[in-house]
């Protein structure tokens, strides 16, 4: 049996870049405020996705949905 095409943990693989900024205190701030009252009270990466997708979405620039 061979174990080339097993993959290990992790998270899958999805057509994407990493981006690295700093931010500012009153925007993390925000961020967290944000993630606190979403019910799943997702970390910081995925609270800044759900707020660029929905402004995003909001203003035309993204169609909605996924």
């Amino acid at each position: 049996m061979s174990t080339k095409n097993i993959r290990g943990p992790g998270r899958p693989s999805v057509d994407s870049d990493l981006l690295r900024f700093r931010a500012e205190r009153d925007l993390l701030d925000g961020i967290d405020a944000f993630s606190s009252n979403e019910h799943d009270k997702p970390k910081r990466p995925e609270a800044i996705r759900r707020i660029i997708r929905e402004w995003l979405t909001s203003h035309g620039y993204l169609k909605s949905g996924k």
